[in-house]
């Protein structure tokens, strides 16, 4: 099965003042389009530390890679930069990408919000790309995605996405989705849910299906807040999928509701 990496970059989320809901949201998607991700990384604002991660995942077996976040204008946005330097590319003008800043800044004079049509030197900053981009259309934002094609296989992607969350999530389902992540098939997930249940009593119960069905995936997720546990079973077989969760419920059946 296909899979995905994220690399979240931004100081803001490893020192907890914003909460990375684009990870979260974003290995939702991917996993119902069939492409679940294996990694999420997250790095500072850092030029070292955010090409060191860019290589990591490109040297390793993900089949789409999404870098998210630091392509705004101010002085701390660096992952164009980065994302150039990891990818041994050099950086320049992108003219697809400074027309949609143009656009949007035309339109912005037009409103009355800003006094003229001159796109300023910080905004002009998201168009300077690494070369060979696929510019991805933003509708919400200035900073264009970008798409790149992995050299050595023709099937394998890196994406860089604006980190503003409106701006990410139209991105990824109106663009990225449809053109770059269709024709595969999601995992099959089946749950069993327990009430007042002790999870260490599960711990036979599940060696026993590890051993039986390796093939499929079986975690334990204890719900505090509602005192249920859920057995959470997933695999790319969905017969298999079933088979095993019919064998849990051999091992320890639902209680009488």
């Amino acid at each position: 099965m296909p899979s995905t990496m994220i690399v979240a970059v931004g100081d803001e989320l490893l020192g907890g003042f914003t909460l990375d809901t684009n990870s979260h949201w974003l290995a939702q998607q991917v996993r119902e389009a069939g492409y679940p991700c294996r990694r999420i990384e997250v790095v500072a604002d850092e030029d070292s530390e955010i090409v060191a991660a860019i290589e990591r995942a490109v040297g390793g077996s993900a089949d789409r890679i999404f870098v998210c976040g630091g392509l705004g204008p101010t002085t701390d946005d660096r992952t164009l930069q980065a994302v150039a330097h990891a990818l041994r590319r050099p950086i320049g003008r992108n003219p697809e990408a400074a027309a949609h800043i143009q656009g949007i800044i035309e339109r912005m004079h037009a409103a009355g919000w800003v006094p003229t049509t001159e796109v300023s030197e910080a905004n002009a900053r998201m168009a300077e790309v690494p070369d060979g981009a696929v510019v991805v259309h933003n509708r919400r934002g200035m900073a264009s995605g970008l798409a790149y094609q992995l050299a050595g296989d023709e099937d394998r992607w890196l994406f860089v996405l604006p980190g503003v969350p409106r701006e990410f999530q139209a991105i990824v389902s109106e663009e990225i989705l449809p053109r770059w992540m269709s024709g595969s098939t999601a995992p099959t997930v089946r749950e069993l849910h327990y009430g007042f249940a002790i999870e260490a009593s599960f711990y036979e119960p599940m060696q026993i299906l590890e051993r039986e069905f390796p093939d499929v995936s079986v975690g334990s997720y204890p719900q505090t807040e509602t005192r249920r546990l859920i057995i959470r079973i997933r695999g790319g077989d969905p017969e298999r999928v079933d088979a095993a969760a019919r064998r849990l419920l051999e091992l320890r059946p639902l209680p009488a509701p």
